[in-house]
């Protein structure tokens, strides 16, 4: 037997603590936004950056796979209109999240010839009419190949809840106001991402019920279009430093492109990656960002800090101990993969208690395997798990690999003991944390293997706490 799948994880914890996001009157452009918004929004947009990040390869991606071991429901579409296709993917948590049934509507970036065809149909026309604009017009425009985009996404009904229905998403959205679809797209996909949301409000959807977040998205309208519905969806514009695409309607046209929404620009160093506009570099950075936000929450008291111990329920006790090496690496654009192990554990472990977890730059080690042990018996465990990641140079070069490595050891006489390690390099279109998910999903199932099936008394999410009352509708 095998653990029972917990809601937690970190793609269903980030969006557990979003979920709080949406209120009433305090959209993300509020003039008083609550102590504890940035820690939500970071939640949110790291949750559409793994998204996104999958719906490039829906049929065999790790972040999909991930998603689905924790009971989420994707479905990959193709939509053609004419000579416009559109890629995306429907990713639905049936069990509500705070109250609300999730969906997470990711739509693909450039991948094939035909995107770039409707990324080069510049000219801009009227906005909602369609119609030809005439140059910088003072009246509302937008890209007429994203309109394009944008519109096939929606010329077809979907079964957005599986029971073999499919109906139009507006409408579906207005019958079931307190589900929530989060709209998500990178580069291309952003900028439809964005006039979906557009489209769906003019249709009468709740801004509330449709945020937006968009990663290197391309500018989608001009300045009038801009002034006009700018406000009307809860858009966040995630760019990094030096990424072209985000301007490069301006700079490459006279049709007066200009961004609208929240913009968040991530810190990338040139010196880093001299090509920031890859899904995955802005994976590592929202989650980086995420893991700080939330640091920040936790010392200022507005936010809980993640248990130590989690002992009541049934099945073994598993003590955790946790060592992450940087060896050198340059950690300032990636997150702590510690961290995200720790975080793993705390949701896989039906009870657990963390003996240590240590993060080093360089070679420090923690006890030895005997003192381990004993440290382990002493807090009561029944089985103790070692886990271990490294970063390690690639000979001389500036290329990174990532290590595993995880030991399970039953502390009674004849107990189990298994031994698992893995290795794999980083490279642009697999970022760090995607290299992980690669190496966690072989030791995870050792863990799986090895515990017994267990209930737990609540699901681990180390966000979930009472707030404000979970059936008003926001």
């Amino acid at each position: 037997m095998v653990l029972k799948r917990n809601q937690g994880g970190w793609l269903v914890r980030f969006l557990a603590a979003a979920a709080l996001l949406v209120l009433p009157r305090a959209a993300w452009a509020a003039s008083q936004p609550a102590p504890d918004r940035p820690v939500k929004q970071a939640a949110m947009t790291a949750m559409a950056a793994a998204v996104c990040a999958g719906s490039y390869h829906p049929e065999n991606s790790e972040e999909v796979r991930y998603l689905e071991d924790y009971g989420w429901k994707l479905t990959p579409y193709t939509l053609k209109d004419g000579k416009t296709e559109v890629n995306f993917t429907l990713a639905r948590k049936p069990d509500p999240i705070r109250g609300k049934i999730w969906n997470v509507l990711a739509f693909r970036g450039s991948a094939s010839k035909g995107d770039w065809k409707l990324n080069l149909q510049m000219e801009t026309v009227d906005y909602p009419s369609g119609k030809p604009a005439a140059g910088e017009t003072a009246s509302p425009a937008v890209h007429k190949g994203f309109l394009q985009y944008a519109r096939t996404a929606l010329s077809q009904p979907l079964d957005v809840d599986g029971d073999g229905k499919t109906e139009n998403l507006g409408d579906y959205l207005k019958t079931h106001p307190r589900e929530r679809l989060l709209l998500t797209g990178h580069s291309l996909g952003g900028a439809g991402a964005t006039l979906v949301g557009e489209e769906l409000a003019a249709q009468g959807v709740s801004r509330a019920q449709i945020p937006v977040i968009t990663f290197g998205a391309p500018a989608v309208g001009n300045r009038a279009f801009a002034r006009e519905y700018g406000t009307k969806i809860s858009l966040l514009r995630a760019v990094t430093s030096l990424d072209p695409v985000p301007g490069a309607l301006q700079t490459v046209t006279r049709s007066g492109y200009q961004q609208l929404g929240e913009k968040k620009e991530y810190a990338l160093s040139g010196k880093y990656t001299d090509y920031q506009h890859p899904i995955s570099y802005y994976l590592d950075l929202a989650v980086r960002d995420y893991y700080q936000e939330r640091q920040k929450a936790v010392e200022a008291g507005i936010w809980p800090p993640a248990p130590r111990e989690q002992r009541e329920g049934t099945g073994p006790l598993t003590a955790l101990v946790i060592l992450s090496r940087d060896n050198g690496a340059d950690t300032r654009y990636s997150p702590d993969l510690g961290q995200f192990l720790l975080d793993e554990y705390r949701s896989l472990l039906p009870r657990y208690v963390v003996l240590e977890y240590r993060h080093t730059a360089g070679s420090e080690d923690l006890w030895s395997q005997e003192e381990i042990r004993q440290k382990a018996r002493q807090a009561g465990a029944d089985i103790l798990v070692v886990a271990q990641v490294e970063r390690h140079r690639v000979g001389q070069s500036d290329k990174w690999s990532i290590q595993l490595g995880q030991e399970v050891l039953g502390l009674g006489t004849g107990g189990v003991h298994r031994v698992t390690a893995g290795s794999t390099r980083v490279r642009f279109e697999q970022g760090v944390l995607q290299s992980l998910l690669t190496l966690w999903e072989e030791q995870k199932k050792e863990v799986q293997n090895v515990l017994p099936e267990a209930n737990r008394q609540e699901p681990l999410w180390i966000f979930l706490r009472e707030e404000g009352n979970l059936n008003e509708n926001h």
